[in-house]
């Protein structure tokens, strides 16, 4: 190779290093920029921290600090809240499905006699697949419908 072909590779990789320089110089100054408004936004989170309660209560100990008997009173109160929870939804349920029980309507496509309520296939979406006992046809025996509002035909 001629003696100008290595100046040439010389200042080409010259060249390169100081764009590479520059290129890395910018995006550190906007890293700096940005972990300066990390920093910002943690010291005013950490001052925050530093300052007393409303009030000037003292706020509580980390449960771990503290006697065994404090936490396992804690539980069993949690617990017990729970418990009360799912017992009155357990009851809930029980006096939803009673109501249901005992005011069940069946569906004829006609109002029942004595009942203001209208009778609507929507009213009785939940007796879908239900079997319930009807007035006994012509022929001899009980005849059993299904309460969908699909059947057309009685079961035996």
């Amino acid at each position: 190779m001629p003696w100008w072909g290595w100046i040439i590779v010389a200042v080409v990789v010259l060249a390169a290093l100081v764009v590479g320089l520059v290129y890395a110089g910018i995006h550190a100054l906007r890293a700096a920029r940005s972990i300066a408004g990390t920093g910002k936004e943690i010291q005013h989170y950490l001052n925050a921290m530093q300052q007393s309660a409303p009030g000037g209560e003292v706020p509580e100990q980390p449960l771990f600090t503290q006697p065994l008997s404090k936490a396992a009173r804690r539980y069993s109160l949690a617990q017990t809240e729970v418990e009360r929870r799912r017992i009155a939804r357990h009851d809930r349920h029980a006096q939803r499905w009673s109501v249901w029980r005992h005011n069940r309507v069946p569906f004829t496509g006609n109002p029942v006699p004595g009942n203001n309520q209208a009778v609507s296939p929507s009213s009785n979406q939940a007796f879908d697949g239900m079997v319930e006992k009807t007035e006994p046809s012509s022929e001899a025996g009980q005849v059993w419908m299904h309460a969908d509002r699909n059947a057309s035909r009685p079961i035996r």
